[in-house]
């Protein structure tokens, strides 16, 4: 049953991202979209797995959200391939477009985590 609620929570999370990049797409440089999706990821996928250490969500629910809807929402292969195509291929560009992004996500983890009551 977990396995229906994954794909549902998956489909959810791709329309979700297709959503919010068609509709940067427009509005501001590229990639704009896949960062944000992909850092928005990083802060709730640190949540859910405090709340699932800690025993405040279920696992089962846990993996619907951290691998259904969060995982597709994410997209680290699109990233790539706009960061590649942004930069023109310059690697100070490639490295303005890495650097910081990883920077930010690994810090909203961390915030995530300690939303989400830390893990031990």
């Amino acid at each position: 049953m977990v396995i229906l609620w994954v794909a549902l929570a998956g489909g959810v999370g791709a329309v979700i991202r297709w959503l919010v990049s068609a509709w940067f797409a427009e509005r501001a440089p590229r990639g704009t979209g896949t960062t944000l999706v992909n850092l928005v990821g990083a802060l709730g996928l640190g949540a859910v797995v405090a709340l699932s250490h800690n025993g405040q969500l279920h696992p089962d629910v846990a993996v619907v959200i951290g691998t259904g809807l969060l995982g597709a929402l994410t997209t680290f292969s699109t990233w790539m391939v706009e960061t590649l195509e942004g930069s023109e291929g310059a690697m100070a560009g490639i490295w303005w477009r890495t650097v910081p992004h990883v920077l930010m996500g690994m810090g909203l983890v961390m915030v995530g985590t300690h939303l989400g009551g830390g893990v031990n």
